[in-house]
């Protein structure tokens, strides 16, 4: 039989329309043969027997199995949730019961199968903002559009405040939150036997980060974030970022300091008195130009002023 025990540092809430706690992880998905996807999207990559990392479009995924079942972090978007599971199956075996999804943070890409893992038995799992954030419609002004609330399916039954630690297959999983960080919901989630830290969103690799001031983040908190993982880590220690490839203590390092450098030189330009569209028209992260992608230097640099408390009204008014 399946034994889990859930322990909560700080205040942990669990909504009163959840499924039963003590019938939730006695769901087997494995009772049902999931076919090998037709398309695949999604790559494995193995960090111990019991560790794997599924990555494709969206955020990256951890899958940690054993012989309780199977916790995951994250669950990209609903187009994945049959892949996920398909994989989930082919790591785990025949303990391929879904336990526990913990949400890093309330995005789509991130949360978009949150429906579907619940249907598999899982319990979803994440900071309290994220809940109430996703039950919320408020104004994006970074992209000029309303986040919609998201029906009652995606909503997390496990809320926690401060911290929340998870006992299963031997380890012990903690959730952390890193306030106004990537947004004001933000966990990290320490796997302390094998070393492991996933940092959802607060670690693009290799990219500019998209910092959410609209959702609560900031780009000193999200510095902040980094500071914590790093006061954590040690040489040995392996880091799974929410975008990019898996990195070590020195590759966090690095993605820190660049991000107090982009804050440095902004703030530099901000408390000379320039505006918004000078301090962009000033390339002042010219030299950083391989990291554009989903974000480039005009949106990191707009981030960055924004989370110094400078006026933005949108794409609109640019």
């Amino acid at each position: 039989m399946t034994r889990i025990l859930l322990l909560s540092v700080a205040t942990l809430v669990m909504s009163s329309a959840s499924p039963l706690v003590a019938s939730a992880h006695d769901q087997h998905s494995h009772t049902v043969e999931r076919p090998a996807p037709e398309d695949p999207q999604l790559r494995v990559e193995k960090i111990t027997d019991n560790l794997h990392v599924l990555f494709g479009s969206g955020g990256n995924i951890g899958v940690s199995s054993g012989p309780d079942g199977v916790v995951l972090i994250d669950d990209k978007f609903a187009r994945n949730a049959e892949e996920i599971l398909y994989h989930v199956q082919q790591i785990a075996g025949e303990n391929d019961n879904l336990l526990f999804v913990i949400n890093t943070h309330l995005h789509g890409d991130h949360t978009g199968s949150n429906p579907e893992m619940k249907e598999a038995g899982a319990m979803i799992m994440a900071h309290e903002n994220v809940r109430t954030r996703m039950g919320t419609s408020y104004m994006n002004k970074a992209w000029g559009r309303m986040n919609e609330a998201k029906n009652e399916d995606f909503w997390p039954v496990v809320t926690f405040t401060d911290q929340a630690s998870l006992h299963f297959n031997g380890i012990t999983a903690r959730s952390i939150h890193v306030p106004s960080a990537h947004t004001d919901g933000d966990t990290i989630v320490l796997f302390e036997e094998p070393n492991v830290v996933h940092m959802g969103d607060n670690l693009f690799l290799g990219m500019f980060p998209f910092v959410d001031v609209d959702s609560g983040g900031s780009m000193q908190g999200m510095i902040a974030a980094h500071d914590k993982v790093l006061a954590m880590a040690d040489a040995d220690t392996v880091i799974i970022p929410g975008h990019g490839p898996i990195t070590d203590r020195d590759g966090l390092t690095a993605a820190r300091d660049r991000l107090q450098a982009i804050y440095n030189r902004v703030s530099e330009h901000k408390m000379a008195g320039k505006s918004l569209q000078e301090i962009i028209d000033a390339e002042p992260l010219a030299d950083m130009a391989d990291l554009d992608g989903f974000i480039d230097q005009g949106g990191i640099i707009t981030a960055a002023w924004r989370s110094m408390g400078g006026d933005f009204e949108g794409p609109s008014a640019e």
